[in-house]
């Protein structure tokens, strides 16, 4: 059960460390320079999709 918390608790620190730093980079290229929304939403479903991947990768692989 402790693996289990700790597995859970990492993954919730690492998701928000990656949605502050998404967002502050989609905040700098929009802002700072200039690239359409449009363009940032599309690269970011795409890495999403990439990210999302590799962690049930790692999740089915650790279930050995």
């Amino acid at each position: 059960m402790k693996k289990f918390v700790h597995l859970a608790t990492s993954f919730f620190l690492a998701l928000g460390s990656a949605a502050i730093v998404a967002y502050a980079m989609a905040h700098l290229a929009h802002h700072s320079l200039g690239f359409p929304r449009s363009v940032l939403r599309e690269q970011a479903l795409i890495c999403a999709a990439i990210l999302l991947s590799l962690v049930a990768i790692e999740f089915l692989a650790s279930r050995e």
